[in-house]
């Protein structure tokens, strides 16, 4: 009987022994093959980050050699493009344990700087003698950190070292780890926090504060990277998910997921999302427009279009350009009639087929607002009074600006002429104060 028994169970117990080898060696294979795909993604983006740093550096040096104002604004947004490709890089690292937001807020100031020169209009306002000392020192600063990952770099090609050997490390929480990548990193990060010495200027300073506040009242629930790859692929007008890739960033001011979007052309179109409502705060999209077929109504009437996607209120054109086939458009929400203008969004197309080309969303989200104190103490006849006689009124309208303290001031917005040229002036509704002048590129006041 019990030879029986034995004689039935011995081939089951077998069977069940080889099964559960097979399944172990499977879940072995499936496991290695993770950490390979995982230790390529990393090798990628480590390489990446290196070659985008090698191209900021060349940049910021190409604008210290520059002398014509177009190249410049040029240069400048190639920096900004190159800044956020950079942290694109590093927020697809396994740094979320090691400190180096230092060197992240570094390259997010450097974009900050260079985007708000390079979108302004550089023949009225070009680089002042302290802006050009602060790209001097951008450059000189941003080589050692540069040096310092090439030698990294070098390390990692001569020794073979594996990012996956630097995660476990930071995981194990020694600090008697002696790992080449983790201290070539600390180095790095150290070197940036001794930039505090650059001279920003105030708009970057006053931008970084304020930006800080507004991102911890940001409303909605967190959303998930499955949400975000929806999201992009919904406003990019995509059938599906693939070719989508989206990494969660490391601490910062604002929490954010990096989106990188594979075109079937070759080119890519980049994105950041807030975590918290996932809000869409940029979008750029990297191709040659050679041709020009589109008309600037046309051009218009896309980017209102894909306004109406992103299920924006409604908005009002207050500035365009062209430039290099490429139509910018530049909207302020209009709420009760009246212009809101620290809501703003700047909407790029581009003149060849109509595609979306680039999307600034962040002031717009940092904000937004459902209610505000729109009604003036002083009427239109009296708020006049405080406006400059020798300028011929044309309209006017009420409109919220950021006054100098970097408070919501609700305005009577005047405009008008003084000879040729033509002028914007705001006074405060409440006391008659002259808040803020600026001259109207004759562009920006025709009717599109």
């Amino acid at each position: 009987m019990y030879r029986r028994i034995a004689a039935v169970l011995f081939p089951v117990t077998a069977l069940a022994l080889i099964g559960t080898a097979v399944w172990g060696y499977q879940e072995n294979q499936e496991k290695n093959s993770l950490m390979i795909k995982a230790e390529n993604q990393y090798q990628r983006a480590f390489h990446d980050l290196n070659f985008h740093m090698d191209q900021l550096q060349d940049e910021l040096g190409k604008a210290l050699a520059l002398n014509t104002r177009k190249q410049m604004s040029t240069c400048m947004t190639n920096v900004w493009r190159l800044t956020y490709a950079s942290q694109n890089d590093l927020g697809q690292l396994p740094l979320s344990m090691m400190p180096f937001d230092k060197t992240q807020s570094f390259l997010s100031k450097i974009g900050d700087f260079t985007y708000r020169v390079g979108v302004r209009d550089l023949n009225k306002e070009p680089l002042t003698d302290r802006e050009y000392n602060t790209l001097r020192s951008l450059y000189e600063k941003s080589n050692t950190i540069q040096r310092d990952l090439s030698k990294v770099q070098t390390q990692v090609l001569n020794n073979n070292l594996r990012w996956m050997d630097t995660e476990l490390a930071m995981a194990s929480e020694d600090k008697a780890t002696n790992n080449t990548i983790i201290n070539g990193f600390k180095n790095v990060d150290k070197l940036s926090e001794g930039y505090r010495e650059v001279d920003w200027g105030p708009s970057v300073n006053n931008l970084e504060s304020e930006q800080r506040k507004k991102a911890d009242a940001l409303k909605g629930e967190p959303v998930t990277a499955r949400e975000v790859k929806d999201k992009i692929a919904d406003v990019l007008d995509l059938q599906n998910t693939n070719g989508i890739h989206v990494v969660r960033n490391a601490k910062g001011d604002t929490a954010t997921y990096s989106v990188r979007v594979e075109k079937k052309n070759g080119t890519e179109v980049n994105a950041d999302v807030s975590r918290k409502g996932g809000y869409i705060l940029w979008l750029n999209y990297d191709r040659n427009v050679k041709d020009r077929k589109l008309s600037m109504e046309q051009a218009q009437g896309e980017a209102v279009n894909y306004l109406d996607r992103l299920g924006f209120p409604e908005m009002e054109t207050i500035k365009y350009d062209d430039v290099g086939n490429i139509a910018s458009f530049t909207f302020v929400r209009k709420q009760d009639d009246v212009l809101i203008y620290p809501e703003t969004v700047v909407v790029k197309v581009a003149l060849d087929n109509g595609e979306i080309f680039g999307y600034q969303g962040d002031d717009y989200v940092f904000n937004h607002k459902e209610k505000r104190n729109m009604k003036p103490k002083l009427s239109r006849a009296e708020a006049k009074k405080s406006v400059s006689p020798r300028l011929k009124l044309e309209e006017s309208q009420l409109a919220v600006i950021f006054g100098d303290r970097g408070k919501e001031v609700l305005c009577h917005e005047f405009t008008g002429r003084l000879g040729k040229s033509k002028y914007r002036v705001f006074i405060n509704a409440d006391n008659g104060d002259e808040e803020f002048v600026e001259k109207v590129k004759e562009q920006d006041t025709n009717e599109i």
